[in-house]
């Protein structure tokens, strides 16, 4: 059965806002494939559902009331593009390397764009891109 830009878009959705928002860290790692490679300008790459499940700990052990809404979303092909909008309160610390940055109780809210590649009904590739220095600087780590 093929799969319309609208199934993919669906998908992408599914795993990157509404389980996210509900919480639902079993369904977020089922809806991207056991090999799921993931590229994040803070986190490099990584490969893995266990490497994802591993920064889904980390995002809400640093953000335990991390939201994301979904602003508009497009595709072709494979690919499907969420325009999102990611907001938070640090509660916790962030591990940067053998440096542990204590938590500022600053809340932030940033634009962001996650990019996936869909493959057989799963996600195998997921590219994230948001203003880094935008996100410090509201988080009070930056300039």
């Amino acid at each position: 059965m093929l799969t319309t830009i609208t199934d993919n878009l669906r998908l992408a959705g599914r795993a990157w806002v509404d389980s996210i928002n509900k919480r639902s860290r079993e369904e977020f790692l089922d809806l991207h494939r056991e090999s799921v490679v993931l590229y994040d300008p803070t986190l490099g790459s990584f490969q893995g559902r266990s490497a994802l499940d591993k920064m889904w700990k980390g995002l809400f052990s640093m953000f335990p009331d991390y939201q994301i809404r979904k602003v508009r979303s497009f595709g072709q092909d494979d690919w499907v593009c969420l325009e999102v909008e990611e907001s938070g309160t640090m509660k916790g610390p962030i591990h940067a390397g053998p440096r542990e940055i204590p938590p500022t109780g600053k809340s932030f809210k940033i634009p962001s764009s996650i990019i996936a590649r869909i493959e057989q009904r799963r996600i195998g590739e997921v590219r994230i891109y948001f203003d880094v220095l935008g996100l410090m600087a509201q988080l009070g780590l930056g300039p």
